[in-house]
């Protein structure tokens, strides 16, 4: 029994490490669900750790993919990134916001 729990304890431990070695987003601006009343002028991430963006996409409602220095117009968009972190891990997400 001393055995099965030592083996349960160590895996938890195990996981619960690996899993907060890993990068993740904390925040955006504009946040993820936000109704905004004009165009933003940047779209900022920030990260709970160091990352390596490679590759950030904004697409509008109907799925067409829109420069992100343009002017939005009314409509939802979301933004699509995939960065890598410090440890080499690639992580990927979206936020979505709409523009009034």
């Amino acid at each position: 029994m001393k055995n099965i729990l030592k083996l349960a304890f160590g895996t938890t431990l195990f996981f619960s490490a690996w899993a907060s070695a890993h990068v993740g987003l904390t925040s955006s601006s504009p946040e993820d669900g936000a109704t905004l009343s004009e165009s933003p002028t940047e779209i900022t991430m920030n990260f709970s750790g160091d990352v390596r963006l490679a590759r950030i996409m904004l697409h509008s409602d109907d799925g067409n993919e829109i420069a992100v220095k343009n002017n939005l117009a009314s409509g939802g968009y979301t933004v699509y990134w995939t960065a890598m972190g410090g440890d080499s891990h690639k992580i990927s997400g979206d936020f979505s916001f709409e523009v009034k």
